[in-house]
């Protein structure tokens, strides 16, 4: 009978049920699963691994699968993406090579297998149009099916994110600022006063004068050049004057004035937004998460309170003051004023300066002498006649616009117009017609479209040198026709059209003829580890080259 039962007990635990009991003693056993023990755990676990395990899926859809997914939508409609472009971080592994060699990214797309190329731009596809009459429809749609949205929001914009480069065309009254902006900046007789005066100064304090014997570094000069026109065009001289401690790479203290505190806040806000990680998640680069991004964000505050002070006080007939004044009449926010004005002032430096550079480059390149004495030759001329001002004069000088115009074509210092699909919409071309989806970052890449050979050939000459040359001849006399190709457009077109460009223009033309009126015999030379595949100037170039202010006879040309 007793065995009976430990059989009965026995089945009865290997079942799971009844008590367990030890069965000498009688007294119940301590179980294998006790669920007061046991549930709380398994519920944390439950907490824990449930959410982390969904957020993980959700972030491998949209930032891997859904990248893959739109890139093959693409690709299946016969857009071509660049080679080496893996999903997330794109094709920056690439693109750090390029900077290496003072090349743009744009340098990627140069080479057209299709109308429209493609990469990964941080968490996003990002599409590429290098083809004139592509490029051309696509600023039809803009602010319709696009509009902008750039990655410079977080590098330079941190300075000024209310500003009219990073908005909607439909938000933000950004029609009537424009407007303001562009008329306040349209003072051509001040602007070349100004420009003038302050080059002259520049050549007198660097020693560039014929004979003189100095060598001078073509950037250090342009930094202080570029920084009192602009300021003092903008500001006003009283304003800019002013000193302001800021933070430099050492994170000391420093003193500086102004517009060199401003110029190199922003060139320091591109170049760490142009580091390999704020590449590919470009918000990084506005995060606190460095020491130099707290060093920069310190400089911000110092900058925008210094730009609050100003308009507090601006000078008459100064950019700001008729911005300011036009914006106040319409009940624009000053804030997005100041943003405005910090935009216009900045923008333009480093843009000037890298035109001013390369145009200099060509020009003292001994294959263009010829050039350069018809260049000055003209400018002499101009000065001689009878009649306009000369700021007026500048603006009818086809030779010097001509080469300063392929100068831009040849390396537009910034060569994109950053845009996003704001809804699905649809693009013709050459009998093909592509899907966009809502979302896409789509470009229009300048760098590609100037020298882009087949739409050149079509739209302006057949019989035309070359692209990969430089040939301002392509110019002369064709600059109407070339302007409303669609082929060229280093400072935009449509309603994102700058500005500022004829601001800008007229300043690397005082500069140009001021600087040859001066130094007309100099020479040029280029750091021995400079070669020339990397002596590019676009806004993220380092290249450089120095002056040399020779002691020789003057040129026959400057005596006419």
């Amino acid at each position: 009978m007793a065995s009976v039962m430990e059989q009965i007990q026995f089945l009865s635990n290997l079942s799971g049920f009844g008590e367990q009991r030890d069965l000498a003693s009688g007294s119940p056993l301590p179980s294998s699963i006790d669920p007061t023990l046991d549930s709380k755990p398994h519920l944390w676990a439950y907490l824990v691994i449930a959410p982390t395990s969904a957020g993980l899926i959700w972030i491998f859809w949209a930032y891997v699968l859904k990248l893959y997914l739109l890139r093959r939508f693409y690709e299946k409609q016969g857009i071509r993406f660049v080679n080496k472009c893996y999903a997330v971080v794109g094709a920056e592994m690439r693109v750090s090579g390029l900077q290496g060699k003072n090349k743009s990214h744009d340098w990627l797309y140069t080479e057209r297998p299709t109308d429209l190329y493609g990469t990964v731009r941080g968490f996003s596809v990002q599409l590429y149009s290098t083809d004139a009459a592509l490029c051309e429809e696509l600023i039809a749609k803009t602010g319709r099916h696009v509009d902008r949205d750039t990655p410079a929001l977080f590098s330079f914009g941190r300075l000024s994110p209310y500003a009219l480069t990073f908005l909607p065309i439909d938000k933000w009254r950004f029609r009537e600022r424009k407007v303001t902006l562009t008329r306040g900046m349209k003072d051509n007789r001040r602007l070349y006063e100004i420009v003038e005066r302050q080059a002259e100064l520049a050549l007198a304090r660097f020693r560039v004068k014929n004979g003189s014997g100095a060598t001078i570094n073509i950037r250090e000069l342009l930094n202080s050049w570029t920084r009192e026109s602009s300021g003092e065009f903008i500001w006003g001289r009283s304003n800019i004057n002013r000193h302001l401690e800021v933070l430099d790479t050492d994170g000391q203290l420093k003193a500086l004035p102004f517009m060199t505190a401003l110029n190199q806040t922003f060139t320091d806000l591109r170049f760490y937004a142009s580091r390999f990680w704020n590449r590919v998640c470009f918000p990084l680069a506005s995060l606190p998460l460095t020491k130099e991004s707290r060093r920069l964000d310190y400089n911000i505050k110092i900058l925008t309170k210094a730009t609050e002070d100003m308009m507090k006080t601006p000078e008459d007939q100064t950019v700001a003051s008729l911005v300011q004044e036009a914006n106040d009449e319409l009940g624009i926010p000053i804030g997005m004023t100041r943003d405005d004005l910090v935009t216009a002032t900045i923008a333009g430096l480093d843009t000037i300066k890298s035109t001013v550079m390369g145009t200099l480059f060509h020009l003292l390149e001994p294959e263009n002498e010829v050039w350069k004495n018809r260049i000055l030759k003209e400018i002499n001329d101009l000065k001689a006649a009878p009649g306009d001002d000369m700021f007026v004069k500048l603006s009818h000088a086809p030779i010097l616009s001509a080469f300063i115009l392929e100068a831009l074509r040849y390396e537009p210092p910034g060569s994109l117009i950053n845009n996003a699909a704001v809804k699905d919409f649809e693009l013709t071309h050459r009998g093909r017609q592509y899907n966009i989806k809502s979302g896409t970052r789509i470009v229009t890449c300048i760098h590609a479209l100037h020298q882009n050979e087949e739409s050149w050939r079509s739209r302006v000459d057949p019989d035309m040198a070359p692209l990969t040359e430089f040939d301002p001849n392509r110019f002369l006399n064709k600059t109407e026709t070339i302007v409303s190709s669609y082929c060229f457009m280093p400072f935009g077109k449509g309603p994102r059209r700058c500005p500022g460009q004829g601001a800008g223009v007229m300043m690397v033309k005082v500069f140009i003829a001021t600087f040859l009126t001066n130094n007309y015999n100099c020479r040029m030379i280029v750091p021995e580890n400079q070669t020339k595949d990397v002596t590019w100037f676009n806004i993220y170039s380092k290249a450089t080259f120095d002056i040399v202010c020779d002691d020789k006879p003057e040129s026959p040309e400057s005596e006419k």
